[in-house]
């Protein structure tokens, strides 16, 4: 003989299941937005902003919604090469060593983020196994350098 109370909790389970996959689905579902109503909500940078990870903007693309942000100070102390990609790392979120092209940018717009020594900088970019590119922040040159020499570090990071 079936037991109607047992059929009345089934019926009530599954009703609720049902309900709360509707209103769970319904809440990950966005509204159509036209695409110029999102631009408006997108965050704008310029040259000299903080940045998403609160460092200084020092490139923005034509939106203004994605580019570099460089930390606000170098590291305290001069690091070998492999220090350079390890403590620049660190700062997690996409914090890395720049590599020879946004370093070369970030000596152009050295005057937007500051605090730059009148040293040498690493660079990501290796030249071979030995040694890797640098930017002169004194005199503007790009050169290589032995990787086991102490060089001043920055770190970026793209948005």
């Amino acid at each position: 003989m079936i037991d109607l109370k047992e059929i009345a909790k089934v019926v009530l389970l599954a009703g609720g299941l049902l309900l709360g996959h509707a209103v769970q689905a319904e809440s990950t579902v966005s509204p159509a937005v036209p695409y110029s109503e999102r631009a408006k909500t997108a965050a704008i940078y310029g040259l000299g902003d903080s940045g998403p990870q609160g460092g200084k903007v020092y490139y923005v693309d034509d939106t203004g919604e994605h580019g570099l942000e460089a930390k606000a100070a170098d590291e305290i102390n001069s690091l070998s090469w492999s220090d350079a990609v390890t403590v620049a790392g660190a700062y997690g979120s996409g914090w890395h060593l720049p590599t020879k092209t946004e370093l070369k940018v970030l000596y152009e717009h050295r005057n937007v983020v500051g605090g730059f020594a009148k040293d040498d900088y690493w660079s990501a970019t290796e030249q071979d196994i030995n040694s890797a590119w640098i930017q002169g922040f004194g005199n503007g040159d790009q050169d290589r350098y032995n990787k086991y020499s102490k060089l001043s570090v920055r770190a970026v990071r793209s948005f």
